[in-house]
């Protein structure tokens, strides 16, 4: 069974997901360090997040990008591909665990593709939706100015929340 938490950047996905781990479900091998905003740790898997990244930028996107993703785009065989390799980074991150909690707010607009890609591989997908109030999103993104441009408005982090949480729920 995956718990897969499934929320914007900066809404307390990394809090939870460390909770259900705490609570049994298991945590990847290969887990992104803690960083700025972050100290405790994010509790991605560093493998998922950077083939999230690919997928966003084949896609023409970024993980701040707000604007829908053109999904169709991609060919039958390329989102095989994609799924294929989905479950193989999860297989080998969680090898060996019943129960295990898999969280990247990438995944929020790639749910469709990991869901599925999960559910052939016979895994369980629990969605756990996380949301915050998007205006402490955009406070929160604005005190990480190293990942967060100046020139992105109040109204670019709002959208960029409703993309994301809009995706995450409509996918699951």
């Amino acid at each position: 069974v995956c718990l897969l938490v499934l929320g914007m950047h900066r809404s307390g996905t990394s809090a939870l997901t460390r909770v259900l781990s705490l609570s049994g479900a298991a945590l990847p091998m290969n887990l992104i360090g803690p960083g700025e905003g972050n100290e405790r740790g994010h509790w991605e898997p560093q493998r998922l997040v950077n083939f999230c990244e690919e997928i966003l930028a084949e896609l023409g996107s970024s993980w701040h990008d707000w604007r829908p993703l053109e999904l169709e785009k991609l060919s039958k065989s390329r989102i095989e591909q994609i799924q294929e390799r989905f479950r193989t980074i999860v297989e080998e991150e969680f090898a060996g665990h019943d129960l295990f909690v898999v969280k990247d707010p990438r995944l929020c607009r790639l749910s469709q593709l990991f869901v599925a890609a999960l559910e052939k591989g016979d895994i369980e997908v629990c969605p756990v939706l996380l949301v915050r109030n998007p205006l402490e999103v955009s406070a929160s993104l604005r005190q990480r100015s190293r990942l967060w441009s100046p020139h992105y408005s109040q109204a670019h982090s709002s959208l960029l929340w409703l993309s994301y949480v809009l995706a995450a729920e409509a996918e699951t």
